[in-house]
């Protein structure tokens, strides 16, 4: 405490703008206040100390400074950069959205000598608002016929329908039981998941539907029991499980089974699936459910409209580092999405190489779009006061580690050290502001239209 109030009352900050956006905040600390606030560490320092010959607390001072030379000069180092950054964030008119230390100028803490460092703030535009209390929207809902309860009713006779072995060549929508080798060497104490991906004497495949091992139900199309197959499989870099992340597998693969689902006939037997007791009840409960689906689908488009409108023909300048930052993040997105769905990966790989041009132009509008959105929502937010707590960020936090297949506190762990947490913050604070806007939209529902 006694070292931050000499940095919060002697720290020279002087700032000056770059471009729209963009601000370069200079530190500096006289080499006097360095030396005493090593001299404030240090003594700390020697409080808890302990060394042969000495009792806790009572190593000379000249031997804990010597000693622990780095750890003190880490420890104020971090007092300064932190303390300094707190005063100038808290002291500017901008509202500073991220900031990235400058290389050349970066905190270098020198006994005898003055300390500075540069930062690059990027701070929030003027956003002049347009009104986004009771926009108006016109929202196309579904009407519920009769017809499409009965193509709902058809879809669910298949859905329950019967499994069944057959001897004719796999097609799609059949069921596979396999067994499969492959090349790939894993650690003996790899968890079973991964060694089921290895290899597994029984499992099943679903033809033309995402498997675990992506593309093996092209490879296995046309293939009838007993027959043999061979496949070369691209992993993503970014599947789940680490050791076959973006690794080429090749895999035997024996067919032992083809299966393939009869639909159920009879409305009774559906009748009973559904734990009902006529056909009628079951078109009922059906009805009921695709209006809960209805409403859920307008609900979404209410939100989307709502963005659009309040948010449409603003113009304003963005902060460039977070512009290029999110370019970035949309190009990758862009490519690893197109390479990911690809037949032949390299190829595809290949392709878009020699498009990087193309592609970073359609990530650019992406990015630019992304970020407006999220600068004008933010801006709402801060005037109507919504907040974002722990156990917001924390509930956000449980369903994105579902999606990605971490424990919680595991995934938790990994945002905060890639500096990610303050995004998972800002996805939760962005969402608040749309529900708010969309909640007091103004909205017509009309017929869609065929």
């Amino acid at each position: 405490m006694q070292i931050a109030n000499i940095v919060a009352e002697s720290v020279k900050i002087e700032k000056k703008t770059l471009e729209p956006c963009i601000n370069e905040v200079s530190f500096t600390i006289t080499s006097d206040n360095v030396q005493k606030c090593l001299d404030i560490m240090a003594a700390d320092f020697a409080k808890h100390v302990k060394m042969d010959g000495f009792r806790q607390g009572k190593v000379p001072l000249p031997i804990v400074k010597k000693n622990h030379k780095k750890s003190i000069e880490d420890e104020v180092l971090k007092e300064f950069v932190s303390t300094s950054l707190r005063k100038s964030m808290g002291s500017a008119t901008e509202d500073v959205l991220t900031y990235t230390f400058i290389k050349d100028k970066a905190p270098v803490l020198n006994s005898g000598s003055d300390f500075t460092f540069a930062v690059r703030f990027n701070v929030a535009p003027d956003i002049q608002l347009p009104e986004y209390k009771g926009v108006k929207i016109q929202i196309e809902k579904d009407e519920i016929s009769d017809d499409a309860v009965i193509k709902r009713i058809d879809y669910y006779k298949d859905v329950y329908g019967k499994l069944e072995k057959v001897e004719d060549a796999a097609k799609e929508n059949d069921t596979l039981k396999v067994s499969y080798t492959s090349d790939i060497v894993i650690p003996e104490d790899a968890k079973d998941s991964v060694k089921r991906l290895a290899k597994c004497d029984l499992n099943y495949f679903w033809m033309n539907q995402n498997n675990y091992i992506p593309g093996i139900d092209k490879a296995l199309i046309g293939s009838k029991k007993d027959d043999k197959a061979a496949c070369k499989v691209e992993f993503p870099s970014d599947y789940i499980e680490t050791e076959f992340a973006g690794k080429t597998v090749n895999y035997e693969i024996t067919v032992l089974e083809v299966q393939r689902k009869t639909p159920i006939s009879s409305d009774d037997e559906l009748a009973k699936k559904f734990a009902l007791t006529s056909i009628e009840e079951v078109k009922d409960k059906i009805r009921k459910q695709m209006d809960k689906e209805s409403e859920g689908a307008a609900n979404h488009q209410k939100k989307i409209k709502a963005v659009e409108i309040v948010t449409k023909d603003l113009e304003f300048p963005l902060p460039a580092d977070m512009l290029n930052d999110m370019t970035a993040n949309e190009l990758n997105y862009i490519v690893n999405t197109k390479v990911s769905q690809s037949a032949n990966k390299e190829d595809t790989a290949n392709e878009l190489k020699e498009k990087r041009d193309e592609l970073m132009n359609e990530a650019k509008e992406g990015a630019i779009k992304r970020l407006k959105n999220f600068l004008i929502l933010r801006k709402i937010g801060k005037l109507e006061d919504i907040k974002v707590s722990e156990q917001e960020v924390e509930k956000h936090i449980d369903s994105m580690s579902y999606y990605y297949g971490y424990k919680p506190e595991e995934l938790r762990k990994k945002l905060i050290e890639s500096g990610h947490i303050e995004q998972v913050f800002d996805e939760v604070l962005i969402a608040k502001v749309t529900d708010f806007i969309a909640e007091k939209a103004l909205v017509e529902f009309v017929p869609k239209t065929a």
